[in-house]
């Protein structure tokens, strides 16, 4: 099941009715895992089963949040001639010695863009204006979007904008 909650002036508060159907005691240890971007209280002690009962819900959970921003995304529809321009994104970053991204003034974590100037022969390297893109993705992950035909492009573009893609 899914609730929102909505912070009270004491902060979020979970109900006995909520722990009762997730099967959580409210009279026993929980433990409470901190993630990026999400909390996950299980409880304190589990069988075998209660843990690969959570185990998989986790991991359904998981797929059901792909598969929400593959849909957002809508699906890939080969935009190139040949294939599509992000198959060949492990040649898309740019590599700056540290001295010169300190001499330069570009922070280390800065993503970098470049800029061809065809008249004199030039590329001006500077920090992109975005703070996340595609090189962001674990491999694996950015996998499963490839594989479920995932637009990319839309992804990325997500990601650089760093537009709301879940909830309302």
């Amino acid at each position: 099941m899914n609730f929102v909650k909505r912070p009270s002036l004491k902060g979020v508060y979970i109900t006995p009715g909520t722990l009762k159907i997730s099967k959580l005691p409210d009279n026993e240890k929980l433990e409470l895992h901190t993630l990026d971007h999400a909390l996950v209280l299980l409880k304190g002690q589990m069988t075998a089963p209660e843990l690969l009962a959570a185990a998989h819900t986790l991991a359904g959970l998981a797929a059901d949040l792909i598969t929400h921003l593959s849909e957002v995304c809508g699906p890939c529809e080969q935009c190139g001639e040949n294939s599509c321009p992000y198959d060949d994104l492990d040649e898309a970053g740019i590599d700056l010695p540290d001295y010169l991204r300190q001499e330069a003034g570009i922070p280390q974590d800065a993503k970098l863009c470049a800029e061809v100037n065809e008249e004199n022969s030039s590329v001006t390297i500077s920090a992109a204006e975005h703070r996340h893109d595609l090189r962001d993705i674990p491999p694996e992950l950015l996998e499963t979007f490839t594989a479920v035909g995932a637009c990319l492009g839309e992804l990325e573009e997500h990601m650089i904008m760093e537009d709301i893609v879940y909830g309302k």
